[in-house]
């Protein structure tokens, strides 16, 4: 709702006050503000107007909900058609209008600021100011793409529009964003107060002769500017990121026009990419999704809150450096054990370069000094007897794993929850090693720690309530997005990064090209492909990795598989992985050519087609995603989602393994897979919950 105020001398406000924390626009407070807009502007005792709002933030942005159940470009006109008037009007209406910002303006919240003729922020250094759309597969839809620009110039503006960045208040002070800055407790009077002494305010681009600041979209450097955002863009997405390609071109055909044809071109575009399926999916998991995992929602009831104080961090490799490196950002005291005092002073050291790079760059809060001085290296065991949480980080072997947490647990108390890092191993047969195992939990971060926000939270048959929701408190006080999953081989990101890299590995022994195979993943939205991965990893490393994801040898992902026969082979010829110069390619300092002895070990038939090639490296990630669902790995299909977008960098635009199935109809995937598995192994043959919905015309999502 809307709440009007009378801040006297003729000064009217308006105030957001929406149903629960933050402040959201759906249609039918759009409609709200119209209605109120026009009564404002036709009462001659009204001499101006301030919009503000009843949160500690301004309007956080549109309704998602409400937006993702438009199934089509009229049903999302009709949402912010309305909007659209009521900014025009409060822009035109003769009456100077001033935003009021107590906090964060994004989205829909930064256009309705932006269309004010003043915006004042109140002094909060939370605040944050941008247009997160293009992170979720849209675009501004309220003329952000067009006042921003016609404000801060096009140079500015692009970057911010693009990227989804959000500025903090300084930052968009300088920019142009903010105007004015005053204490939280001066916010509305100095709001009206402006509003008094401008009584003739007006926009600059409704005045007669305005000019874009910076330069014209036709001029010499706005070709080019334009031609290089069109290479970056295309570059990065793959052709698969049509919210910052319609982005641009929006931008390049309303900036050649007057703000209201802008406008129209801006919102048809906004229209078509909401109600498309790419948006929906991002939405669904990278909006719905990862807001409840980092809800806490299933953390068990009941649980007493909890923090963690002393992190006692096993392993100084890697991981065990990041993880020691995001705890002590957090302002958790950090113990770092490792084989040797030396060996543990050193993983330090490198924690205190990499952080320092970190700080060259802006991206480190606080100091370097602050952060190592909450991080402790050791070899002695004694130095974590008071720690209150344990991550083991050491290298993926068992019985090293086993020895760590037997040596921890010797000197902790008999509750403290101790986790592994493990990515492969059951927690189960980990948690053996110790007493009390109920206390024994998995989680599985990823690399690098510091940028990437998932953790797999892996529960065992016998981990109690207590350790997951402690597992739990410590992933929100990280910062970080739990997904929990159920124990077993691989658990889930492992074991579906496993098929879909055995896919890739059973192609090139069938001969196909590792440049095809990169293209078809690259084309189908990944950003690197499943062969030029395998050059990374090494082909030792991937050897261990698919030997301890063998299991029994039984499971059905493994049936017609020739993964490790190809990787063996290859290791024999003397390919290692680009770490030596020669894997599947040959490298040089001026490139990598492929390698001429991979036709001969390998000889091939001919290339198949790129469609046989996508539904090879895809089809199969879904399968194996939906037999963890039926297996109990998972508990919910969104969760197999965010964790697959998060952890791995499946497409975004697809929305996960189970949203692709959704895409593409279980009828269709069920009939793909079924021929997939008649020419390539029963790998490929359709779990009966698949059928089942094929037959029944059912979805994983509404």
């Amino acid at each position: 709702m809307i709440r009007q105020q009378d801040l006297g001398d003729g000064i009217a406000a308006l105030i957001y006050a929406s149903e629960g924390a933050v402040n959201t626009l759906d249609g039918a407070l759009n409609r709200e503000l119209g209605e109120r807009m026009t009564t404002l502007l036709s009462d001659p005792t009204v001499r101006g107007i301030v919009i503000g709002s009843a949160k500690s933030d301004f309007i956080a942005g549109g309704d998602l909900k409400e937006l993702q159940n438009a199934r089509d470009p009229q049903a999302v006109q009709a949402i912010v058609a309305p909007f659209l008037k009521a900014l025009r009007q409060l822009e035109k209406g003769g009456k100077p209008v001033v935003a009021a910002l107590p906090g964060s303006a994004l989205g829909g919240g930064l256009e309705l600021a932006l269309a004010c003729h003043h915006r004042i922020a109140a002094d909060n250094p939370q605040a944050r100011f941008g247009f997160p759309e293009a992170t979720l597969g849209l675009m501004p839809g309220a003329g952000g793409t067009q006042r921003l620009p016609r404000l801060v110039g096009i140079a500015a503006a692009t970057p911010l529009l693009l990227e989804g960045k959000r500025l903090a208040l300084k930052d968009a002070q300088a920019l142009g964003l903010i105007d004015a800055v005053v204490p939280a407790a001066e916010l509305m009077a100095a709001a009206k107060a402006w509003a008094l002494a401008h009584p003739e305010a007006s926009q600059p681009w409704d005045r007669k002769g305005y000019v874009l600041p910076g330069f014209a979209v036709q001029s010499q450097q706005g070709r080019h500017f334009f031609l290089g955002s069109w290479a970056r863009v295309k570059k990065a997405a793959g052709g698969h990121n049509a919210a910052a390609e319609t982005i641009l071109q929006v931008l390049q055909q309303g900036l050649e026009r007057g703000l209201d044809a802008g406008i129209a071109i801006e919102t048809r575009h906004f229209a078509r990419l909401a109600s498309s399926n790419a948006a929906k999916n991002r939405i669904r998991t990278l909006f719905n999704g990862v807001n409840r995992a980092r809800s806490m929602k299933m953390r068990p009831a009941g649980q007493p809150s909890s923090s963690v104080r002393h992190l006692a961090v096993l392993g100084g490799g890697v991981m065990g450096r990041g993880i020691a490196q995001v705890a002590a950002q957090a302002g958790i005291q950090v113990t770092l054990i490792d084989v040797s005092d030396e060996a543990a002073h050193k993983s330090v050291g490198a924690i205190r370069a990499y952080a320092e790079k970190e700080a060259g760059k802006g991206r480190l809060k606080g100091t370097v000094d602050q952060l190592m001085a909450r991080i402790q290296p050791t070899s002695d065991y004694e130095a974590i007897r008071a720690a209150d949480f344990v991550l083991e980080a050491v290298f993926e072997q068992a019985d090293v794993k086993r020895e760590v947490l037997t040596r921890a647990a010797a000197v902790l108390g008999a509750d403290v929850p101790m986790a592994s890092n493990t990515s492969t191993m059951p927690i189960g047969g980990l948690a053996e090693a110790v007493p009390n195992p109920q206390r024994v939990i998995g989680l599985h971060f990823f690399s690098p720690v510091d940028r990437m926000p998932l953790v797999e939270v892996i529960r065992a048959r016998g981990t109690d309530d207590a350790t997951l929701a402690r597992a739990l408190d410590f992933m929100k006080q990280l910062g970080k997005t739990p997904v929990v999953v159920n124990d077993g081989l691989g658990f889930f990101t492992s074991r579906i990064v496993t098929t879909y890299t055995s896919e890739t590995i059973n192609l090139i022994g069938e001969g196909v090209s590792p440049q095809w195979i990169d293209n078809a993943a690259v084309g189908g939205g990944f950003a690197i492909g499943g062969a030029s991965l395998i050059e990374l990893t090494t082909l030792p490393l991937l050897q261990d990795i698919l030997k301890s994801m063998r299991g029994d040898g039984q499971r059905i992902a493994n049936a017609g598989n020739i993964a490790e026969p190809t990787v063996a082979r290859l290791l024999e010829l003397g390919r290692v992985g680009k770490a030596a110069g020669k894997g599947l390619y040959d490298y040089v300092p001026e490139g990598r050519d492929l390698w001429p002895g991979l036709a001969e070990a390998f000889p091939t038939t001919g290339q198949p087609d790129v469609e046989t090639l996508r539904q090879r490296l895809f089809h199969v990630q879904s399968l194996e995603a939906v037999r963890c669902l039926d297996e109990g790995v998972l508990a919910d299909p969104i969760d197999g989602d965010v964790a697959a977008v998060l952890g791995w960098g499946y497409p975004s635009h697809l929305g996960g393994p189970f949203a692709y199935v959704d895409r593409i109809g279980a009828a269709r995937f069920v009939a793909e897979c079924d021929a997939l598995a008649q020419r390539f192994g029963a790998r490929f043959t359709p779990p009966d919950r698949l059928r089942r919905m094929a037959a029944q015309g059912e979805t994983f999502y509404d």
